[in-house]
């Protein structure tokens, strides 16, 4: 690299580092400046493996192909496809009856449980102030998703049946693509309703596999300091045996007590789909030894280990944007998912990425025949993805 090259790369990397650093400001301001104190951690460890979206496992140094729509007639979809039917739900009315404390077991419990998995998708069409998620927005549409999903008006009040205040909470983000990432604004959302629910923010860490990666989305990083955590894995914790490979948990998994999975809804040439079960693969050292078979049963055998089964408490759908062919080009959702099943989740999540594909006139058979987790999760007693299994309420704003 010559020295003018050098110097331009170098006033790139600083209009980046600016550019975050506004975005890390007015997310702060929502938190009531919990976020204060960063300051980037260790060095980064080498990810064993880096996902992408081709129709075979690849090399990890390969770059995820860049997805362009081609014209194309419509493709019907396969005759015993059925998309789940949405509900109309309007949103809880607030009253003067006093309510009984809500359980956190009946309140997570899903399917085989109960007779179906409740899945809330509420959608905003003001959510976004230009390029930028309005936070205020983002914060209406989680309480009123997750009131929703309990049935009640007091949104507050799941959360604090949810956690406990002493508690230490992951937040589990993707960040493996820099264009279509989980929005910030959706991960701080949650950490401030943990918060208001009386969690210490520092007992919060909004986690994915590297620094880098989360810096690049556009989260502030922070590990030690005052405020929400923000930082990459320190090193392997818990192994698990699995059929295709015995992995490790990062450390992280082991030292808090909870998981909020928060995934983006993302198309995926290997499984079909990456959204809430597959978001696991960032949560483990070697990702790439469960992909063969087309991620199946990998998927499935993952989130049936107790360190994710037993500890995750709820699942957030960031799908302000999804990507339903290139991850660095997501499209705009305006949408958020809430559901305790991970699988009736990852199914609604699907029907939104074909309807996406079939817009753009694009072949939608990968993410239906292609997603073969989700049926191998249901047998697995993790969730629903059969229709009738599934009640998907729908919330416009």
């Amino acid at each position: 690299m010559t020295s003018k090259e050098k110097h331009a790369h170098a006033a790139r990397v600083l209009s980046r580092r600016d550019f975050l650093k506004l975005g890390a400001g007015g997310l702060a301001a929502l938190a009531g400046g919990a976020l204060t104190g960063c300051r980037l951690a260790a060095p980064d460890p080498a990810p064993t493996y880096a996902p992408i979206p081709t129709a075979e496992p690849q090399p990890a140094t390969q770059p995820p192909p860049t997805w362009t729509p081609t014209p194309l007639a419509p493709t019907p979809l396969p005759p015993d496809y059925t998309p789940v039917p949405a509900t109309p739900t309007s949103p809880p009315v607030p009253t003067t009856e006093t309510a009984p404390p809500l359980s956190r077991a009946a309140l997570m419990a899903h399917w085989p449980e109960t007779a179906t998995s409740r899945v809330v998708l509420v959608r905003h069409g003001g959510v976004w102030d230009g390029d930028t998620p309005n936070p205020a927005a983002v914060l209406q549409m989680l309480d009123t998703g997750i009131g929703a999903l309990a049935d009640t008006p007091d949104a507050l009040a799941v959360w604090r049946a949810l956690f406990d205040p002493g508690e230490r909470v992951l937040l589990k983000v993707n960040c493996i693509a820099y264009g279509g990432p989980t929005q910030p604004a959706v991960a701080y959302a949650v950490a401030q309703r943990l918060q208001d629910a009386g969690l210490a923010a520092e007992n919060v860490l909004i986690f994915d596999r590297t620094d880098r990666e989360l810096g690049a989305a556009g989260y502030t990083l922070n590990e030690g300091g005052s405020g929400v955590q923000c930082h990459g894995t320190r090193g392997d914790g818990t192994g698990a045996a699995l059929s295709q490979a015995t992995v490790r948990f990062y450390q992280e998994f082991d030292a808090y007590d909870a998981i909020v999975n928060i995934p983006t809804p993302k198309e995926h040439g290997t499984a079909g789909i990456s959204v809430a079960m597959k978001n696991h693969y960032g949560s483990i050292n070697r990702p790439g030894a469960l992909h063969g078979g087309r991620c199946d049963p990998g998927v499935a055998e993952l989130n049936a280990q107790p360190t994710i089964r037993d500890k995750t408490r709820l699942v957030v759908g960031a799908a302000l944007k999804v990507s339903p062919g290139d991850w660095n080009r997501p499209e705009r959702e305006d949408a958020l998912l809430l559901s305790f099943d991970p699988v009736a989740l990852d199914t609604v999540a699907r029907d939104i990425l074909v309807r996406h594909r079939q817009d753009k006139g694009m072949g939608v058979d990968s993410l239906i025949e292609g997603a073969p987790q989700l049926n191998t999760a249901q047998t697995l007693k993790l969730g629903a993805t059969e229709t009738e299994l599934i009640d998907l309420r729908e919330v416009v704003l």
